[in-house]
């Protein structure tokens, strides 16, 4: 422990505070696409009678919100899917016999991945966000994992849904339940209508929640247990969730990031339906029509079945075949920057309909088990030897060396726990890791390995010398002055690369490190030009996945020292199998923006699994970053600010009072001496807050008296 004397004052504390009204635009965490919003809120907190239930309280009062894009109908229940396939730390416990009831809802605070539940003698684990078979008494399980948010009831104090009012739509904000403690019962005899503010109780499950723009779902805790007396003060005492936090962003579609404009064309296959130019403009095709069965009419665009034929209305193209020696100019909505913050360096994806070649196993189509799928890696790649070339202007080109395919997409992410395809859409401005690598293996290893992306092949402006461009033309064949050899290609679309959002993940290889790419970052949900977390890797041990959440709940962990200013939770897994990842990096964390020192005052803390661990580091005051260097193992790291007590001093009755603001987390000792060199303690206490505080000397000495307060910081 360091002691040292402290003169400063207080910082705000960094965390997502409650609002009166968070609105839809205010929302982090989105997932889905499309031009209508809804959202869904969910709050944990203590019931009023425990009656029937075993269940431990929630570790904290917390309120999380996440939002859904959808286009034409959805429902609550569609909407709760996609947001589980979205966020790893959400889970939830369902009864799905009569449709989706919500028994259980817990959200891993400390994104330590260890989710499941237990009452003692059995134990359920969740590994894909949602949990329709347990047999863990759902009145007596708590979450594995204690410093989880969770609560769970169904004869006991269980979830209860609302909805906003009129259930219409419309709402831009949360609704507001009001003032009033709880609801208005609008039937006072069985309790099953009612409402609060501008909540109201729902009147069907989740299922026959049909969402409108503007819609509003809220889970919260029942004030009691399962009562069948209609007099019961449960039943009197129900609340609807309050306003709600913030959480991370998710991949949402962007359609200004690709391209809007055939410039020109030459050598356009003749093929029906593969000779339209216009197929490559806007994103990616994530369904089109099987035209080889007739019942397949919403084919999702797979590593191991490519798009073809056309979009399910079976009339409009999803691909343009370009003969040998043609070519397609595109102009892109906005102009392309090289950004190096962007995934690998790279920074615009050319997709076409490529496949990993399946060697056996089951037939291909939706509902096919891709962990049954076997394929014969890269060297079993089908596509078509492809050349792109940049312009800024359309008229002077640099040409880039052809490539032998363009990499598979995969429109969807996997579930790996119900063998099923999510909701979720996969990112189409994230690339895959150009070191991509894979032996003989299955359809599920190669999707993982894609950390979420949708796949094609991504280009760096850096050889081009080109600050940005505008124009890309592809070509099939071997070169751009070859009109008679080659091969024909098939493009899909081509977009622009976006860095990479903490809340997301990227994979690291020792091949990157080898061929030079050595960097990932991470940057602001609410500006992507700004950097949070910026890693440089010395070494890893295996192909590894990296991700990165901010921390904004501290429940589950130790006290930490200070003023919180900015906390980060990374972690490193490997892409495949079991073995750990050794890795050894240099980490930058930015600090929080109120920030505006020299760096003198921070401290920068690990979390070892018990406590909080200082770590030496470094201060740049240019970009407000510190640096820890030689990481070895990634856990959660604080930025925090440590500001010194000033004290103030007052008559008091028995003696002086000293007012100061303490050092949140950290041993205070107020000292005096009358002749600056022998010091006696006064008074010592640990303060867990930055509240201001009163000491008083009661036996101060009848001369001169000096004070001081002494801090240990850890």
């Amino acid at each position: 422990m360091k002691k040292i004397r402290l003169a400063l004052a207080l910082a705000s504390l960094f965390l997502v505070q409650k609002s009166p009204a968070i609105s839809l635009d205010d929302i982090q965490l989105w997932t889905g696409s499309g031009t209508n919003r809804a959202a869904l809120v969910i709050e944990w907190s203590v019931p009023e009678s425990l009656t029937n239930s075993t269940v431990p309280v929630p570790v904290a009062d917390k309120t999380l919100v996440w939002g859904y894009r959808f286009n034409g109908t959805a429902t609550g229940t569609e909407m709760l899917q996609a947001i589980l396939a979205t966020d790893p730390k959400l889970y939830v416990v369902a009864d799905e016999t009569y449709g989706t009831f919500v028994e259980g809802i817990g959200y891993n605070l400390n994104g330590n991945g260890v989710i499941g539940l237990t009452d003692g003698s059995t134990t359920n684990y969740i590994t894909n966000g949602i949990l329709t078979s347990a047999t863990v008494n759902i009145d007596a399980a708590q979450a594995i994992n204690g410093g989880d948010l969770y609560w769970g009831g169904l004869y006991g104090p269980n979830w209860e849904l609302w909805t906003e009012t009129n259930d219409a739509g419309g709402f831009l904000s949360s609704p507001n339940r009001g003032t009033n403690v709880y609801w208005t019962a609008t039937d006072t005899t069985n309790f099953y209508t009612g409402y609060q503010g501008q909540w109201a109780l729902a009147q069907s499950g989740l299922d026959g929640l049909q969402l409108t723009n503007g819609s509003w779902i809220g889970f919260s805790v029942a004030a009691g247990e399962y009562e069948t007396n209609a007099s019961a003060a449960y039943n009197a005492h129900k609340h609807a969730p309050v306003s709600p936090d913030g959480t991370y962003v998710a991949y949402v579609v962007n359609t200004n990031d690709f391209a809007v404009q055939i410039v020109s064309t030459n050598k356009i296959s003749t093929l029906t339906h593969y000779n339209i130019p216009s197929a490559v403009l806007g994103p990616p095709t994530l369904l089109f029509y099987d035209i080889y069965d007739s019942r397949l009419t919403n084919e999702i665009t797979k590593v191991v079945e490519p798009e073809y034929w056309t979009y399910p209305d079976k009339a409009t193209p999803v691909i343009c075949e370009i003969s040998v020696g043609g070519y397609i100019t595109v102009k892109m909505a906005s102009p392309i920057y090289h950004n190096p913050n962007n995934p690998y360096g790279l920074d615009f994806i050319v997709f076409g309909n490529s496949f990993y070649v399946a060697t056996g196993g089951p037939t291909i189509n939706n509902f096919t088990d891709m962990g049954a799928v076997p394929i014969a890696g890269l060297s079993g790649t089908y596509g078509h030897t492809t050349t792109v070339s940049v312009s800024q202007d359309g008229t002077n080109w640099f040409n880039y060396p052809d490539v032998p395919f363009l990499l598979p997409s995969d429109a969807y992410q996997w579930d790996d726990f119900n063998r099923v395809w999510k909701k979720e859409v996969a990112s189409e401005s994230k690339p895959v890791n150009p070191m991509l690598n894979f032996a003989n293996t299955i359809a599920t290893n190669v999707i993982d390995q894609y950390v979420g992306a949708n796949g094609g092949t991504g280009y760096s402006l850096q050889p081009s010398g080109l600050p940005w461009i505008q124009y890309i033309r592809v070509w099939a064949g071997t070169s751009t002055n070859d009109t008679s050899s080659g091969d024909y290609t098939v493009i899909d679309a081509i977009g622009a690369v976006h860095p990479v959002a903490v809340g997301d993940a990227l994979s690291i290889m020792p091949s990157n490190l080898v061929s030079g790419v050595t960097n990932l970052a991470f940057q602001n949900p609410a500006n992507l030009n700004q950097t949070l977390i910026s890693l440089d890797f010395d070494s890893v041990s295996t192909n590894a996945k990296i991700s990165a959440v901010s921390l904004h709940e501290f429940s589950s962990f130790a006290p930490v020292a200070g003023d919180v200013s900015s906390a980060y939770q990374l972690q490193s897994r490997p892409l495949a199998g079991a073995t750990n990842v050794a890795l050894q990096a240099d980490i930058g964390l930015r600090v929080g923006d109120d920030y505006s020192g020299n760096g003198g005052d921070l401290r920068v803390y690990q979390w070892n699994c018990t406590n909080w661990l200082s770590q030496p580091f470094t201060f740049d005051s240019t970009n407000d970053e510190v640096f820890i260097a030689g990481v070895t193992n990634f856990t959660a790291f604080v930025v925090s600010q440590i500001v010194p007590p000033n004290l103030s001093v007052q008559n008091s009755t028995n003696g002086f009072a000293f007012q100061f603001t303490p050092v949140a987390n950290c041993t205070h000792i107020l000292e005096r001496s009358t002749d600056l060199m022998n010091w006696t303690p006064i008074y010592t206490n640990t303060l867990s807050s930055g509240l201001p505080v009163t000491w008083q000397d009661t036996n101060a000495p009848a001369g001169n008296a000096f004070y001081r307060v002494l801090v240990n910081v850890p």
